[in-house]
């Protein structure tokens, strides 16, 4: 018997969460919904990025040669790859919050016990599974936030959390200058870890679990009421009643990577996503790894050189801002300005004899137009995939970024070992946004073919009114 026969021969009222959702207003479930997925988001951009503030002191303090260093980042960035598909998975079989939860937890208690290492080794495998539970938590909350969000402003939700994320890694800027010259480099760790472990119980007391997940997959039908009511205090749900998402039947098919290229052109639309996030996550991971370290090479102290690298991703989080509205009405070809935009400002840097302020300003817009551009590429990562598969989908996409965010700083040392000046590496880099340029245009193109109502298409089915329904 087929999920969808079943589903029809089912007796009882059904209840449609989707004109729920659509018709939601801004009230106090979305403050809270976004204010913990923000702070989760928040803490994990600190807690992979505070590595690139605190990795001269640990280079001294363990005698690391510069090899042993990139080692060390590019590790964490491995967990991150590996944690965002276990994690997705767990998330579409057992739900998001419990999924976020773990991660959370997984992360805070990792970076407590990374302060607490006494050798390279430890430092090493230490490092592998925080990024392990750092990457599981960013598509888990993209599928949630996505979720509960009106389709009218789907990619600007995600952009909000992942601001989170963006200021989250400046402050580790700040932080690292506060705490490490007083308490060692081991403070900014403990710090993180501590203050994950306190977001962790907020998300579980206020997070909320998809109700759009938990219908479609048909489970937990008695926790969607409560949650439906934190919406939409007035709403009445009798005993018995079954739940769907618009007109999409239960599904209850296992996840494989063969379910991201079937069905709605996503045999196209998955590549698209995938290279374009990969260049997008070399150039950030390469300007978020080597910026502290380019900054002092091109003549900036130590302090200054950190402020700068922070500036710079609060600028980046003003460019996700700026794109985040434009991808909701004209859809994700709208995001290749940003790449766009960025080349000249790379090219400048790279070739340009600028001084000081110039070289500050040109460099925060690169910022705003590469980051902005990597938001975006966030924010459309998981829309494509139907509800029961859209934690794998993003994680899939996350996943495979992190090949592109090992690529970068790698990439970045070798140059910068066969003899390139700092600025000289900016210049090859700009590579990565041309091809995003590209790839963002036909997937573009490709979205605004998807039929209305289908998901990820660009115009959305008008959300019908709130109404109870039987099956027939």
């Amino acid at each position: 018997m087929s999920n969808s026969s079943h589903a029809s021969r089912s007796d009882g009222p059904v209840f449609d969460v989707v004109p729920v959702i659509e018709n939601q207003r801004i009230g106090r479930f979305w403050i809270g919904l976004f204010a913990v997925a923000w702070l989760v988001t928040f803490l994990d951009g600190f807690d992979l990025q505070i590595i690139s503030f605190a990795g001269r002191y640990l280079q001294k303090d363990f005698a690391l040669s510069n090899t042993q260093l990139g080692t060390l980042g590019t590790v964490g960035v491995v967990g991150t790859l590996i944690g965002g598909i276990a994690m997705a998975w767990f998330g579409d079989r057992g739900g998001r919050k419990p999924s976020i939860a773990v991660s959370v937890a997984g992360f805070g208690i990792f970076m407590v016990l990374f302060a607490l290492a006494t050798d390279y080794p430890q430092l090493i495998v230490l490092r592998l599974l925080t990024g392990l539970f750092i990457g599981g938590a960013l598509p888990l909350v993209w599928a949630l936030v996505s979720e509960f969000a009106p389709a009218r402003l789907r990619s600007t939700s995600i952009v909000i959390v992942m601001v989170g994320y963006s200021l989250g890694s400046a402050t580790g800027g700040p932080v690292s200058n506060a705490l490490i010259p007083k308490h060692g480099w081991e403070s900014v760790f403990l710090a993180g870890g501590l203050a994950s472990l306190v977001v962790l119980a907020l998300v579980l007391v206020f997070l909320p679990e998809s109700i759009k997940f938990l219908a479609q997959r048909d489970i937990g039908t008695d926790r969607i009421p409560p949650i439906l009511r934190r919406i939409a205090p007035d709403i009445a749900v009798p005993p018995g009643t079954r739940f769907a998402v618009g007109t999409q039947a239960v599904d209850r098919t296992k996840f494989t990577p063969a379910s991201l290229f079937r069905g709605n052109r996503l045999a196209l639309i998955t590549p698209l996503i995938w290279v374009a996030y990969f260049c997008s996550a070399a150039i950030v991971f390469y300007l978020t790894f080597w910026s502290p370290i380019l900054n002092e090479r091109i003549g900036f102290s130590v302090s200054s050189a950190a402020l700068l690298a922070a500036g710079t991703s609060v600028a980046g989080a003003v460019g996700q801002i700026l794109i985040s509205r434009f991808i909701d009405k004209r859809g994700a070809g709208t995001i290749a300005w940003m790449p766009l935009l960025a080349v000249p400002c790379l090219l400048i840097i790279g070739f340009a004899p600028l001084g000081p302020a110039g070289y500050v300003v040109i460099l925060v817009l690169a910022n705003i137009f590469i980051i902005g551009g990597h938001g975006g590429i966030i924010s459309i990562s998981s829309i494509f995939y139907r509800p029961a598969i859209r934690a794998s989908g993003g994680g899939w996409a996350t996943s495979v970024s992190k090949l592109g965010a090992m690529l970068g700083p790698w990439l970045a040392g070798v140059l910068l070992d066969g003899g390139l000046s700092a600025q000289g590496t900016f210049y090859v880099f700009a590579i990565f946004p041309v091809l995003m340029v590209v790839l963002l245009v036909v997937l573009g193109r490709v979205q605004r073919t998807l039929p209305a109502g289908a998901d990820g298409a660009v115009h959305p089915r008008p959300a019908p009114a709130c109404e109870w329904r039987e099956w027939l």
